[in-house]
């Protein structure tokens, strides 16, 4: 069985249609593929945010208790390199510069690696001054932001050397990364034994979108679809506020892109119908976490994880596997286990990761009571008893866990308001539940024992916050010391 493993950066699980949580997004592509799948309704991020969590991905182990964004070890277990192990043909094509700028080394577990360039953090130009691309223009709604802070942001400027030539649609990056992989499927027609990972970085920041797809979702008159980028600094308001029709405008690029991604799987989708491999190939779709389009008037990815970053889609076609929806609460850890049973390989048994797809075919409920959420431990756990320092999520309620039960906060899915006043019960056993889980993953025995006294005793000192130890000597990610230079 051939096997796409498909990563979309920053795709909430609401913004697919087929979820029915929304019945306004347009996504007929990955719709498509949700009809023949098996869908997970309680698919959740671990560890934080990118490259944490193609490390949870890859190695199907948990980061005791999240893996910190650092390199991936060249000695760690991976599931691409167990599939070699097992005579799989293994291929990366990726347009998420994180995976290998800066020496990340993700690429050196595949056979073979593809990068596409031009997204948010690549680097690929240096000029003087760029010209924006067609599809940009001057938008009245975000005078609010002085035009110089477009050559000001480490977003922006870099976005925009990159994609100065842009003109075709296949000019985008999206449509670049699923070209390519389309030639992959023709070039491989004939195997029954490849694993191809597609990692596409749209629909995060900055959410730019052709104007056809953006005037899907805002059709105010005389706008004619074109961007304004500062619409992508929406950290840059005074006073931190955002109009309400710039919010609605911002809302719709997001949207416009989850759709000009949708168009581009679904080329892979017909590709793999064209080539005779749709019968012998299996897809797996998921993302590495959400984002925010407005809720608490908060743009973007935030700390700490909530339902909006924290939900997940999880989408798992395999041929003649039968389709439905499951409740079984899935973490990326999964991705392992399962990606090895589609194959037919035993996975490892010191593997802390689910066959979630052989739980959703016996209709099992899964392994799992909660899954967690947030970035890796560190020093700053200690600094206050308030702060959440991890998310609990089980298939009702999602909770901010702090040290002590009465300053956590509780939130029904599809919800805003805190509701642990309300729930004390609810609050009680959750935040159990999840120093039970913490405990369960490893975390260092003095950060638990004083988890356990509710953080009422001095923080610890010399413990290990996530699993592999220190950072690499000298290591530091390379956006924070190149784009924010004078």
């Amino acid at each position: 069985m051939n096997i796409i493993f498909i990563v979309v950066d920053t795709l909430r699980y609401d913004y697919i249609r087929a979820h029915g949580a929304n019945d306004w997004i347009q996504t007929p592509n990955i719709d498509r593929l949700c009809g023949t799948s098996w869908l997970f309704d309680h698919a959740y991020t671990a560890s934080y945010p990118t490259i944490p969590h193609r490390t949870d991905a890859l190695t199907g182990a948990y980061g005791n208790p999240f893996h910190t964004w650092m390199p991936l070890p060249w000695h760690w277990r991976t599931f691409p390199r167990a599939l070699a192990e097992a005579g799989y043909c293994t291929q990366l094509i990726h347009d998420t510069p994180h995976l290998v700028n800066g020496g990340h080394n993700f690429d050196t577990p595949y056979q073979g690696w593809t990068p596409i360039r031009g997204a948010e953090v690549d680097r690929p130009w240096v000029d003087a001054l760029s010209d924006w691309p067609p599809n940009w223009g001057h938008d009245p709604l975000f005078d609010f932001i002085e035009k110089e802070a477009i050559y000001k942001s480490h977003v922006t400027y870099p976005y925009l050397r990159a994609n100065r030539k842009r003109r075709a649609d296949e000019d985008w990056n999206a449509a670049k990364l699923f070209l390519t992989a389309c030639e992959f499927l023709r070039d491989n027609a004939s195997r029954e034994n490849f694993l191809l990972h597609i990692d596409c970085f749209d629909p995060h920041e900055p959410w730019d979108a052709p104007p056809d797809f953006v005037r899907l979702y805002d059709q105010t008159p005389d706008f004619d679809g074109r961007i304004d980028p500062r619409s992508f600094l929406h950290g840059h308001t005074r006073g931190g506020q955002v109009p309400e029709a710039a919010v609605n405008r911002i809302k719709a690029c997001y949207a416009a892109k989850v759709s000009w991604v949708d168009k581009w799987v679904g080329r892979v989708l017909d590709t793999l119908e064209e080539t005779g491999l749709a019968g012998k190939t299996a897809v797996l779709l998921t993302a590495d976490h959400g984002t925010n389009v407005g809720e608490r008037g908060l743009f973007g990815k935030k700390s700490p994880v909530k339902e909006q970053e924290g939900h997940v889609p999880f989408v798992v076609h395999v041929p003649g596997a039968g389709s439905g929806r499951s409740a079984v609460i899935v973490q990326p850890q999964d991705i392992f286990a399962t990606l090895l049973g589609i194959a037919g390989v035993p996975a490892p048994d010191d593997l802390d990761s689910h066959d979630v797809l052989a739980a959703a075919q016996a209709g099992q409920d899964g392994c799992r009571e909660v899954a967690l959420s947030g970035a890796a431990a560190s020093p700053r756990w200690g600094e206050a008893k308030q702060a959440v320092l991890f998310t609990v999520f089980d298939r009702e309620w999602y909770l901010g866990w702090t040290r002590q039960p009465e300053h956590c906060t509780l939130t029904r899915y599809g919800a805003l308001e805190d509701s642990a006043a309300q729930q004390p019960e609810v609050v009680q056993r959750l935040h159990k539940a999840g120093l039970d889980e913490i405990a369960r993953r490893g975390i260092d025995p003095k950060l638990l024992a004083w988890l356990r006294n509710a953080g009422e005793t001095e923080f610890p000192t010399g413990c290990t916050f996530f699993r592999g130890g220190a950072r690499p000597k000298g290591y530091e990610s390379y956006w924070s010391w190149y784009y924010h230079k004078p």
